[in-house]
């Protein structure tokens, strides 16, 4: 994986011809243009017609789809968007009486079925509903009025009263209810020629999503036109000549001197200077391309940086096994995965994303044989799983040591990525200090503890870290000397710079959440088992449901719990601890000016 090499064009060709080849290089679709005047301030370019938009995410969201038509001429778009709004405005309307009529139905049903009689059959009395708890039914007994008990349940009553003016609020201690003028049946009736009317919109807008392809190639169109609008307001033009500059990769500088030929139009590249800030072209094969697509959600690297979508996709599902530590869990995330392959390969990300997810899966795998848990279960020691399982996560010494070494591994991967990219400036010497300063530290540490010799806690971790100190001191900056003031502003440069050892210090001990997060998903797994041991135990019979209901709510908490520990955390360790000492500037990705309609 790298960045790719970019060439600065500048296009000179004659303005009546503006249009076409503006267009040309539009189909091209191999240049990210630089504005050569101010964008106008009153040009409001709808490049995603709110109309279309609405209308292919309804057709979009509907859960069944027909077969597609490719003929353009065999329908106008405009029609097709107004009845696919109208069924949605249809939808949803209807779909609020439904919920109205529901809740109405909630409402009246324990009342029963029942029709209003006319005020003549009454002698001009009214009925008058209410709901009284159970409690409270004593306040009948001094009621005037004639009332009936309809229906009781354990909480309330339900009381009509009779009367023919509406009796006082303060009359019973709870509001009289609202029933309105239609019957449980009428109500029912209303409800079910809803649904059936639902049902009909449903099939309308099945039977609309046949045309899905042909509003978004009008999207695209429209899409299309508003850029080449936009594309003409940013060039320079002259008396005669018009002037449109950009970037573009150099694989595709032939493609755009063949063009140039066939348009009679003059053609500059310039290799970009120091002054230039090109944006960033990543190439990402779909092996390995999940982890620069997860990294530049957070940051897109700079066009004179690395690209460290490789690091970022071997360290994050290494730091992503550790912290889910069991054999299950992985196993179980690799699934999901595949249960929904089907979505996550429809986009080119998705399949990258997908092969970096199974990786995961296969490299938790991996370490929970390595460590011994399934479930948070340890294989017995003289099976063949108990043999291979060589990791203990209850020696925390040991797997406190693994994981600052694994940290200081990643920060020195990204020193010495940075110093490659400077590799032409003394600048280069400064990350490779630090590099060495890292290690350095390391040995003399694993030297007081025991594990290397003492001549790394005497000797050589002390003479690294001098070592890589004034690597740091005499080389991080880069003002000029041009007198003798330049010399104490980098000293004083120096300085600032040895001052991170302690920032240094602070992202190595981050990397021991990785032992941390482990350990904490593996004691509740072990802490799941032994609660629903303890319920079998207690209760033979009863025992085996609870027992299996503890294992799987309890598992299954902690599988999320791992899953987005897992996530989350390894992915701030690569945003934050690598990307800090790897990258220095952000970038902006190369967005080509092509066409989008087919």
């Amino acid at each position: 994986m790298a960045i790719k090499q970019l060439e600065k064009i500048t296009l000179y060709g004659p303005r009546e011809e503006k249009a076409p080849i503006l267009k040309g290089l539009q189909e091209l679709g191999c240049m990210h243009l630089i504005p050569l005047v101010k964008k106008s301030s009153n040009a409001s370019l709808r490049t995603q017609p709110a109309e279309v938009s609405e209308t292919l995410a309804w057709l979009e969201r509907s859960p069944r789809k027909r077969r597609q038509v490719s003929n353009k001429n065999s329908v106008v778009i405009d029609n097709i968007i107004k009845d696919v709004l109208g069924n949605k405005t249809a939808t949803r309307k209807l779909s609020d009486k439904r919920d109205k009529l529901e809740e109405r139905i909630r409402e009246v049903r324990p009342w029963g079925y029942f029709a209003f009689p006319d005020l003549s059959e009454l002698n001009g009395n009214r009925l008058w509903f209410y709901v009284i708890p159970n409690a409270e039914m004593n306040s009948l007994d001094k009621l005037q009025l004639p009332w009936e008990t309809i229906h009781q349940n354990l909480k309330d009553s339900y009381v009509i009263v009779i009367s023919e003016q509406e009796p006082d609020e303060n009359l019973l201690p709870v509001p009289r209810s609202h029933i309105g003028q239609y019957s449980l049946a009428q109500l029912e009736a209303m409800l079910e020629e809803s649904e059936q009317r639902l049902e009909d919109l449903t099939a309308e807008r099945e039977s609309l999503t046949r045309w899905r392809y042909l509003l978004e190639q009008s999207l695209a169109a429209r899409q299309d036109n508003a850029a080449l609008e936009q594309a003409c307001t940013t060039t320079q033009d002259e008396d005669e000549f018009f002037l449109v500059q950009g970037w573009v990769p150099i694989t595709e500088k032939a493609a755009v001197e063949s063009f140039t030929v066939q348009h009679s139009a003059a053609v500059l590249f310039e290799k970009p200077s120091e002054d230039d800030n090109p944006p960033t072209i990543l190439d990402n094969p779909n092996s390995t391309g999940g982890g620069a697509d997860a990294m530049t959600f957070f940051q897109m690297p700079s066009y004179r940086s690395w690209d460290p979508g490789n690091a970022v996709f071997y360290s994050f599902a290494l730091f992503f096994a550790m912290i889910m530590s069991d054999v299950m869990y992985s196993s179980i995330f690799g699934l999901i995965l595949l249960l929904f392959r089907k979505k996550l390969t429809a986009t080119q990300s998705g399949k990258r994303l997908m092969n970096m997810g199974l990786f995961m899966s296969g490299l938790g795998i991996i370490w929970g044989v390595l460590i011994g848990s399934y479930f948070g279960i340890a294989p017995s020691p003289n099976s063949l799983l108990g043999s291979v399982a060589v990791l203990n996560l209850d020696d925390y010494d040991s797997m406190m040591r693994l994981s600052v070494m694994i940290g200081v591994a990643h920060l020195v991967i990204a020193n010495l990525a940075t110093a490659w990219v400077n590799r032409s400036k003394l600048y280069a010497l400064a990350p490779i200090g630090w590099a060495v300063l890292l290690v350095g530290g390391l040995c003399l540490w694993l030297g007081k503890i025991g594990t290397l010799a003492q001549v790394w806690k005497e000797t050589f971790g002390p003479g690294l870290m001098i070592t890589g100190g004034l690597l740091v001191f005499l080389f991080t900056s880069t003002h000029p000397i041009n007198k003798a003031s330049d010399l104490l502003w980098r000293m004083l440069d120096g300085f600032k710079a040895i001052y991170n050892v302690s920032a240094a210090f602070g992202d190595v001990l981050s990397y021991l959440r990785l032992f941390a997060l482990g350990l904490s998903g593996a004691s509740l797994a072990l802490t799941f088992n032994g609660l629903a041991a303890d319920a079998l135990e207690a209760m033979p019979v009863l025992g085996v449901l609870f027992a299996g209901l503890i294992l799987l709510l309890g598992h299954a908490l902690n599988f999320a719990l791992c899953l987005m520990s897992g996530v989350i955390h390894g992915m701030r360790l690569n945003v934050i601890e690598f990307f800090n000492w790897g990258l220095s500037d952000e970038g902006y990705p190369f967005k080509a000016f092509s066409k989008k309609e087919d």
